[in-house]
């Protein structure tokens, strides 16, 4: 029994070392602010309920890809503009000036795809959980959730998608496990699209931003663009942060058969 009790309170102090000082160790750097050249008018009063989308269409957009490309780039605007890069071929860059016609209404997501980390993972709308006295959003195993309340894919406004980071006990995946490498290779100046597909259409979106914050910060907001935020929690084995990646709109494709 001493033996027994003695393993415990080593494995105790074990796990409270590492959540205390080596889980959260770099999490300062998983924050990273949105380039002054990109497009970036965040409504964080007005609650996601309450502002629905007057426009469904990503014509309506005033968006110009040019905007929101990083400021390494602008010397060289025609190469940047460039959608031969094997995540923009084929996809028609959302301008003001050549606003692509759209034909009926769009759907929900079905599949979220982020080349530059490898992640691509099915969607499905989030369940409401019922806890007792309260409720919550019960995040699908093995797949990326969408919150029902928020923009579809392409729509004007912010869409939020929510993934495991990891699941070791209960089992239900890993399909964000890599997202906590997006800060780094915004700062290292690579660009990192994600790709959001729904009814035949593929919506091609460029990360902003990141950012880090407790999970009783949490709040879902709307914006005045057209985006996603993606959301995992952080860190492994403690799990008490939001990691948030932030992605504006800038094209799109139709699937062939």
């Amino acid at each position: 029994m001493l033996a027994i009790g003695l393993t415990l309170l080593i494995a105790a102090g074990v796990y409270y070392t590492y959540v205390t000082f080596i889980a959260t160790r770099g999490s300062e750097d998983l924050t990273v602010p949105a380039n002054a050249g990109r497009s970036e008018t965040l409504d964080r009063e007005a609650p996601l309920a309450t502002q629905a989308s007057a426009h469904p269409s990503p014509a309506w957009q005033e968006l110009y890809p040019g905007e929101l490309l990083p400021a390494r780039q602008w010397a060289d605007p025609r190469g940047s503009l460039d959608l031969k890069l094997p995540e923009r071929e084929g996809f028609t860059p959302i301008s003001a000036a050549g606003r692509p016609s759209f034909v009926g209404e769009i759907g929900r997501a079905e599949r979220i795809t982020i080349p530059a980390i490898g992640v691509g993972a099915g969607v499905e709308e989030l369940e409401i959980q019922d806890l007792g006295d309260s409720s919550a959003y019960l995040t699908p195993s093995f797949t990326v959730g969408h919150i029902p309340e928020s923009p579809n894919p392409g729509s004007h406004g912010n869409g939020w998608y929510f993934g495991h980071l990891e699941s070791p006990v209960s089992g239900e995946g890993n399909v964000f496990s890599r997202l906590p490498r997006v800060p780094e290779m915004l700062r290292t100046g690579d660009d990192v699209h994600v790709i959001v597909e729904s009814g035949g259409r593929e919506y091609l979106y460029l990360v902003s931003q990141t950012e880090l914050i407790h999970e009783d910060d949490m709040v879902l907001y709307q914006a005045s663009d057209a985006r996603v935020t993606l959301v995992t929690c952080f860190p492994r084995l403690r799990y008490d942060q939001r990691l948030l990646v932030t992605a504006q709109l800038i094209g799109f494709r139709d699937l062939t058969a």
